[in-house]
């Protein structure tokens, strides 16, 4: 049997009226980064969703709906009366548990599971052009896919309980703006560091999240053991620059898929001003893909290096960055003084305890 939910949200509705036109809940602003088509008034159900995108029978669009009524209380506390739930509370859950969601049903990530096979086939070609890569690299369907990716859920929500989280409340006459991607996962620390690899994994050491909720309001998880957001005793701090904002917003640019969404106090002359500010950056979400060497217990490293004979595959994407600066976001003296491991993981204390955890069972 086929649904007659045909027009298949991937971010939540309740969440898009939070940016909905005079609040009315039925119309938002939109511009389209592709073209460039701005619109004060589109209409709000149309936006974020593509037809059957969950499949025909409406199984797994009936229980995201489940989820979504479960944490859509614990968003409308924090936006409506800006307060945050004690940590570890099950409100706490909710929010990670809509942080979590979001990222893993939208299409970025579904994409971006398709494109990593992409690239692991175009590198086993390049390691031996006579690979048989329909032998070697899954080929899933696009339900497959949905299901691997929103799997990942649990991991999600326990890689992310230890993250301290707060309000930034925009006090500026510039609103904060949402997009069809609206998690944007950053890492001012390891930016900085310069590191080389992935920097915005779950457990990540120097993770940030950054989540507008409203015009007024953007949530962020991080990680405490690098950043402090201003006062440590307050659960909000307060934006007064409009520059603050302004780098904010660039966000979602950087990360979306190709749609900015927003309220009647964006104008057309503001959108278009942060989208040619967002130019200057890299696009966050690609499939990226490299070869590297592994040296085995016992081999020189030397003869492996110089051999040219590359075996080791790195699949990723690449990292919203924006050299981001805003006042009141600070890496603390025990941040600046962490020293990055030798490994390729930098990993924060809990997810590493999980990592060590599962390792464990996997060897029994």
């Amino acid at each position: 049997m086929i649904t007659e939910k045909k027009n298949q949200h991937y971010i939540p509705k309740f969440y898009l009226r939070n940016f909905s036109y005079n609040g009315n809940k039925k119309q938002i602003g939109i511009f389209n980064t592709n073209n460039g088509f701005y619109f004060d008034r589109a209409t709000l159900k149309d936006q974020a969703s593509k037809d059957f995108f969950y499949g025909y029978d409406g199984k797994i669009e009936g229980d995201l709906s489940k989820i979504e009524h479960y944490v859509s209380s614990a968003i409308r506390e924090v936006v409506e009366n800006r307060v945050l739930p004690r940590k570890g509370s099950e409100e706490h859950l909710k929010l990670l548990m809509f942080m979590a969601l979001n990222d893993t049903r939208n299409p970025v990530r579904i994409e971006g599971m398709k494109n990593m096979f992409l690239e692991m086939g175009k590198k086993l070609l390049e390691i031996d052009p006579n690979t048989d890569i329909s032998k070697l690299v899954p080929s899933p369907s696009h339900q497959d896919t949905i299901k691997n990716s929103l799997s990942n859920i649990k991991v999600v929500l326990d890689y992310t309980k230890d993250l301290d989280f707060k309000l930034l409340i925009n006090r500026t006459d510039r609103p904060f703006i949402s997009s069809d991607c609206p998690n944007v996962r950053y890492n001012q620390f390891l930016e900085l560091k310069k590191w080389g690899h992935s920097k915005t994994g779950y457990g990540t050491t120097g993770l940030q999240i950054f989540i507008p909720l409203s015009s007024e309001v953007t949530i962020i998880f991080f990680d405490s053991g690098i950043y402090k957001v201003g006062d440590k005793k307050k659960h909000l701090y307060c934006i007064n620059k409009q520059q603050d904002v302004d780098s904010i917003n660039v966000l979602q640019f950087v990360n979306c898929i190709e749609s900015i969404y927003f309220d009647e106090k964006a104008s057309e002359k503001y959108i278009k001003y942060l989208y040619n500010l967002s130019l200057k950056y890299k696009k966050a979400n690609i499939a990226r893909s490299d070869l590297n060497y592994i040296v085995k217990e016992g081999e020189n490293v030397d003869l492996v290096l110089n051999s040219g004979q590359k075996n080791l595959i790195i699949l990723g994407s690449s990292d919203c960055e924006t050299k981001l600066q805003i006042d009141g976001l600070k890496i603390h003296k025990k941040g600046k003084a962490h020293v990055l491991n030798p490994t390729m993981a930098q990993l924060r204390p809990h997810p590493l305890k999980l990592k060590i955890l599962e390792s464990r069972q996997n060897s029994i």
